[in-house]
């Protein structure tokens, strides 16, 4: 989408995005409303964000592209985990569990599951012999002679 074409428009999103509350974005990016009362300012605010969808819009593009930065991708997380690993000044048991978090997320572990007990598979047909069963299948589609 890219910037607003209404700079205040603009000043008010990235003054949300920055963290302050609609009230101090909306003083930012117009200044004549400082003599309004707040309930006023509170009002026009609320209604620039949620009436108009392009302002709305903005909001969510850069709200999206900030949380996508605030994520550690899988590499910027190993490269800390290496470093708590081989620093000198984290405690012993700390650089071990880095290493142990590292080789877990490579799938350096493999897992080995036993199950023990009986598999009930409840076949009805486990009982039934197979000279049974091919007289059932005659009955059912015939002999094979159009019948």
């Amino acid at each position: 989408m890219g910037a607003l074409k209404n700079p205040r428009w603009e000043k008010f999103v990235q003054g949300l995005i920055t963290g302050k509350s609609q009230r101090q974005a909306y003083h930012e990016a117009f200044i004549s409303s400082k003599r309004w009362k707040p309930e006023t300012v509170d009002n026009h605010a609320s209604k620039l964000l949620n009436k108009n969808a392009k302002v709305l819009a903005r909001y969510q593009e850069l709200q999206g592209k900030s949380a996508d930065k605030a994520i550690m991708t899988g590499r910027e997380r190993k490269m800390m985990l290496t470093k708590f690993a081989k620093s000198k000044e984290v405690a012993y048991s700390d650089r071990l569990k880095a290493i142990d978090l590292m080789n877990k997320m490579d799938g350096t572990y493999v897992s080995n599951v036993q199950l023990s007990g009986q598999l009930d598979t409840n076949n009805a047909l486990a009982n039934v012999s197979t000279d049974d069963l091919h007289t059932v299948i005659h009955k059912l589609v015939g002999d094979g002679d159009g019948s």
